[in-house]
């Protein structure tokens, strides 16, 4: 899957890609270079290899970027990323995502479109002129013969970005949707800190109001997770393990479930000891999650 970002220069891109699936905080991408042409991540996210393409916004990389199709040649979605604290670039910024588009268009490729209304946060810009402004962004957008599905964004609304972005990757799967969200309704009602992730340490969903890593686990729980998926896989040679640690403060147990899903769960000394009827719900369902995953992989 190719995810092409597109945008003005200093828009927003690269930020939104550090604080989601680079696992960053907001404070730690305030003074970033601009990005020379075009830098390429590559994340496997539940089976499926991502390359998400970040494009320079400088006049002369996306005049480069329009020049050499091939860059744009597999994207399977396109997100154009508009500055709402710059009103003045809405036309060139609507025009370049078209031309990208079309350009995109002619090589035969026909991906998702997206926009992220960008920077939809207050911090250091009046909130009165940020309304008008999204006002403005959505009449000149909606008018455009594309039609991109919108959304507003911030990285200082982590956790709605990264929310964003997961929708974003498992759209065209339906099936894997409607588990999702199946999954997610169980974790309302358990009291335990619960983090569900892939074998790689990325963030699937989760039920902690704290949580705001982006869309990746710290290195350190990432680490473990690996781990006990590698000796799940090595020397219990089984498909499905648990592993349990404790201290005097906290316990956390962690399920592997078909090398595919993981499945953390936090308690503290504190925290009311959860309906073992509702952890066996929670992992029979994330069991159905992690078994079509690789049924729908092999699809794409």
């Amino acid at each position: 899957m190719k995810i092409s970002i597109i945008g003005l220069n200093a828009c927003g891109k690269t930020s939104i890609y550090l604080t989601t699936l680079g696992g960053m905080a907001p404070n730690e991408v305030k003074d970033l270079d601009s990005t020379v042409l075009y830098e390429v991540w590559n994340h496997y996210y539940l089976g499926l290899q991502i390359s998400l393409w970040d494009f320079g916004g400088q006049e002369k990389y996306r005049s480069s970027c329009l020049e050499t199709p091939k860059l744009l040649v597999n994207s399977t979605i396109l997100i154009c990323v508009l500055d709402l604290h710059c009103p003045q670039d809405f036309n060139k910024a609507r025009s370049y995502f078209e031309d990208v588009y079309f350009s995109i268009k002619q090589n035969g490729g026909d991906p998702r479109l997206y926009i992220f209304y960008h920077k939809y946060d207050t911090k250091d810009y009046p909130k009165k002129q940020l309304e008008k402004n999204l006002a403005l962004a959505k009449a000149l957008f909606n008018s455009s013969v594309l039609k991109p599905k919108s959304y507003l964004t911030s990285i200082y609304r982590q956790e709605e970005l990264n929310e964003i972005l997961r929708q974003i990757l498992i759209a065209d799967f339906k099936q894997l949707k409607k588990n999702f969200e199946q999954v997610r309704k169980r974790l309302l009602n358990l009291p335990s800190d619960i983090i569900i992730c892939d074998m790689n340490g990325n963030v699937i969903t989760h039920n902690i109001k704290w949580f705001t890593t982006g869309m990746q686990l710290e290195e350190d729980l990432r680490d473990y997770v690996f781990g006990c998926n590698m000796l799940s896989h090595y020397f219990f040679s089984t498909k499905s393990t648990s592993f349990s640690a404790k201290s005097h403060e906290k316990k956390l147990d962690l399920y592997v479930l078909n090398h595919v899903l993981t499945v953390l769960i936090i308690t503290y000394e504190d925290t009311p000891v959860d309906p073992s009827e509702g952890i066996k719900d929670l992992l029979k369902e994330v069991q159905i999650f992690a078994d079509v995953i690789p049924l729908l992989v092999a699809q794409t």
